[in-house]
């Protein structure tokens, strides 16, 4: 028991110090360790890429949609004035 003990306490320690990260539980059947944050850091730099894709579709379409209204305000403009009749 004596033994089992200090490996409990032992290879928490041992990664701790060593490997830099620590159990996420310990039990009977021994510590339990997370998984490595390498595919979450993978994960995470594709979420960005495609919300960076996505921000410059938007800003695009935002772009044209503003353009869009200029010209369509502008058409209601020129309908409004009066139009003076040309001598020909």
């Amino acid at each position: 028991m004596v033994f089992y003990g200090g490996l409990l306490l032992v290879t928490p320690a041992y990664s701790g110090l060593v490997e830099g990260r620590l159990p996420i539980e310990i039990s009977a059947r021994g510590a339990r360790f997370a998984e490595r944050a390498d595919h979450t850091a993978e994960s995470s730099a594709e979420a960005l890429q495609t919300l960076e894709q996505t921000t410059a579709e938007l800003s695009e379409e935002l772009s044209d949609a503003t353009l869009e209204i200029t010209l369509l305000k502008e058409a209601i403009d020129d309908k409004r004035k009066p139009r003076v009749p040309s001598k020909r």
